[in-house]
């Protein structure tokens, strides 16, 4: 068992470890002056936030109702596709998701305890969740009592804290990103290859996805007009010389071409070049900033395997960066940590029930009505708004299957 100042409380496979040890760097938190403008911003800023995931659910609900193929799309995925749960979501990494979300749960309720202690509200006690031996979240219990007897312009901050300390990490770890990225540039100019045709030509040869043709047979190729120049003119049987860059090693490799599949006639080599240009794929990301109406969207892909990400599985291979090679752990670990925060801050602040967007709207009414209204009437608005969101929560999981 653990000693007088903690509580360990195993539920299989859950681990709870409550411990009073936390409150300390709450109250040192608590004094800094900055810490206090945040939760006031946070209270401001929590009605656009609740706006915008409101939006952004039926934007979502709106796109399934009006295109079969995005309903086609959310299906192959299936519905876990809309739960941020490393190994069920699978968009959703399991090693750089579990460390955002991990990152993300202690944030959102770390700012909880520190604005209570902040507005002299008692934190009862603080402590960690593990699963099994993983650390998965943590929890600050907070005085309920001394909670619901305060102000809403106090009470209003605790629970706003939460979702804005997680959109002010996302967006400092947003920023960071950008910063990672613009150190990064192409390995070389020339062809990218992102795939390659099983017993192909190219494939007997040794070529690789994520290498990049700089040559054909000594000439210098830049884009994809330049190679057809040259390859156009060659026929089924002809040997060619490609000179190709594979990260920092520079290669010849003697191919010999075979003959279209489709077309006899043709020459054939087996290469595939990714969807989106690699210069445009790190342009965007470079610039992404500086085009504010689609930062959401620029920034918002995930990052596994899309050719839009140039930190990506698909694409990381065409850059190099001053940083070394660890540059695409720090990338991949920064936009998760972004996109997880971002959306933890958002779908938090959603007037349904328990989220602290609920409770606040709740509260926010009682205060804004100054008992014109009673408190039957505020609950029962506070349930039918709850029951709104609900509906249309569920709908994401339920419009995809659509005939």
């Amino acid at each position: 068992m653990a000693d007088e100042d903690s509580n360990f409380d195993f539920r299989f496979p859950l681990v709870i470890i409550k411990t009073s040890r936390g409150k300390s760097l709450m109250e040192k938190l608590s004094k800094f002056r900055f810490i206090s403008i945040l939760s006031w911003i946070s209270l401001f800023l929590m009605p656009i936030f609740s706006l915008l995931a409101i939006s952004i659910l039926l934007l979502t609900a709106s796109l399934y109702l009006s295109f079969p193929e995005v309903r086609e799309i959310a299906r192959e995925t299936g519905p876990q596709g809309a739960l941020l749960i490393p190994g069920l979501n699978p968009y959703l990494p399991i090693i750089y998701g579990w460390i955002a979300i991990f990152i993300g749960i202690v944030i959102h309720e770390l700012s909880h305890g520190v604005i209570a202690r902040a507005v002299d509200v008692p934190v009862r006690s603080s402590g960690v969740m593990l699963f099994l031996f993983l650390p998965i979240g943590a929890f600050v219990e907070v005085d309920d009592t001394k909670l619901d007897s305060t102000s809403f312009k106090k009470s209003g901050r605790i629970i706003a804290a939460g979702s804005g300390s997680n959109i002010v990490v996302g967006l400092i770890s947003l920023l960071l990103l950008v910063g990672v990225v613009n150190t990064m540039e192409p390995v070389a100019d020339g062809i990218p290859i992102s795939q390659i045709v099983v017993d192909s030509p190219a494939n007997l040869s040794g070529l690789l996805p994520g290498d990049i043709i700089t040559h054909l047979n000594n000439i210098p190729v830049t884009d994809s007009d330049s190679f057809s120049d040259n390859f156009d003119s060659l026929s089924p049987g002809d040997t060619i010389v490609l000179t190709i860059q594979r990260q920092s090693v520079q290669s010849d490799h003697e191919i010999v071409l075979s003959s279209r599949p489709d077309n006899p006639e043709e020459a054939f080599i087996g290469i595939m070049r990714p969807s989106v240009d690699i210069d445009d794929s790190l342009s965007r990301y470079q610039n992404g900033l500086s085009i504010s109406p689609n930062i959401l969207v620029y920034f918002s892909f995930p990052s596994s395997d899309s050719y839009s990400v140039p930190f990506s599985s698909s694409m990381q291979n065409f850059y190099t960066s001053s940083l070394g090679s660890q540059y695409t752990i720090l990338t991949n670990l920064l936009f998760w940590i972004w996109f997880i925060n971002f959306n933890l801050g958002v779908f938090n602040a959603l007037p349904l029930g328990p989220l602290d967007g609920g409770q606040a709207f709740k509260r926010g009414l009682k205060s804004i009505t100054k008992n014109k209204i009673s408190p039957n009437k505020i609950d029962y608005i506070s349930r039918l708004v709850s029951f709104s969101i609900l509906f249309l929560i569920l709908s994401m999981f339920l419009l995809p299957y659509l005939p």
